[in-house]
């Protein structure tokens, strides 16, 4: 796996925390539902849902049901923390609103986990769903891209407007109520699907992801993940120790999160078999026990110690509770203090 491919994983998923951020940091304010503009009432949901606009083949998917997180109990903790990360206010005064705070459902995808990726290192989706009109998109981006000293390119492509940065790779395009940031051949992909010209033929990827997101549940977030062949030797390099890794025996990667008073996380890890899945659990409990001698967050160090893991054929379950004070650790961690 090349650097660039490392790279858009951990964007995607870095994504989904800031896009997170900005919903959080605009609603949990002063404003209550009742004083919804009628702007925002106007525009309807879409039929097709986020999840139905992927592109067939996709290696990572990423779902979360925004307007769950917005009125989860955590949404105070949540909306300090992933807030500042997300920049809300930034945003909002250079748009003069905030349309990311009306999001309902987010999903993200990246369509290759092969060695192709080096050659379209641009090639992510996100597609956003929500009570915003094509307009105030539109308004906004053109606004963030001449902010930063860009110029802004808008283009009507079927019933979506499109701007992008003539400077830069990557197009945003809207309709009332759905939204895709997407670049390379992606983005067309992406707006076929949403255009309703979605191809039949579907990808053996697609199985997968689905029996992973049904053995993991619907969650406020659910993640699933294809590693492909020989992922780990892309990552690590080819040499024989590579091969030779634990690691090297996992295959796909699912991940649900759901929250309301507290965050419930649960991980299922495929392996080839049950002895690849028994040396990757061998691991992970040695990496549990050697946390004691790092410099860690005792409550980071308490969390990890009451993770579960539990092993069923070629599949490990990891699942856990995290307090609130563990999980403002974590975000502490993961997003700085």
């Amino acid at each position: 796996m090349s650097v660039s491919e490392r790279t858009i994983h951990l964007g995607i998923l870095i994504s989904a925390v800031i896009v997170s951020g900005w919903v959080f940091g605009s609603q949990c304010g002063s404003r209550g539902a009742a004083e919804v503009s009628e702007s925002e009432r106007e525009v309807s949901s879409p039929r097709a849902t986020a999840l139905s606009l992927v592109p067939s083949g996709s290696a990572f998917v990423l779902t979360a049901d925004v307007r769950q997180l917005q009125h989860a109990p955590l949404g105070e903790l949540l909306s300090e923390r992933l807030g500042r990360a997300g920049g809300t206010a930034t945003l909002a005064k250079v748009c003069g609103i905030d349309p990311l705070a009306r999001l309902d459902r987010l999903a993200l995808s990246v369509p290759s986990a092969g060695l192709a990726a080096q050659e379209h290192p641009e090639d992510f989706g996100i597609v956003a769903q929500g009570r915003f009109s094509a307009e105030e998109i539109m308004r906004c981006a053109s606004a963030v891209i001449t902010q930063r000293g860009g110029e802004a390119i808008k283009t009507q492509l079927g019933k979506f407007r499109s701007v992008r940065d003539r400077k830069q790779s990557g197009e945003i395009a809207a309709r009332d109520g759905t939204l895709i940031v997407s670049g390379g051949s992606y983005f067309r992909e992406l707006l076929d699907a949403a255009e309703g010209h979605v191809s039949a033929k579907r990808d053996a990827r697609d199985t997968q992801h689905e029996a992973l997101r049904r053995a993991l549940g619907p969650g406020t977030i659910v993640a699933t993940w294809l590693l492909g062949e020989h992922w780990f030797e892309r990552v690590a390099g080819e040499d024989s120790n590579a091969r030779l890794s634990p690691l090297s025996a996992l295959q796909a990667v699912g991940a649900h999160v759901d929250v309301s008073d507290t965050a419930h996380v649960l991980l299922l890890l495929d392996c080839t078999d049950s002895e690849g899945a028994g040396r990757v659990a061998g691991l992970l409990n040695e990496l549990r026990s050697s946390l004691h001698g790092l410099p860690l967050d005792p409550a980071l160090s308490g969390l990890a110690e009451r993770i579960s893991v539990s092993q069923t054929g070629a599949r490990l379950k990891l699942a856990v509770e995290p307090t609130r004070a563990e999980l403002n650790a974590l975000l502490g961690l993961l997003l700085g203090p």
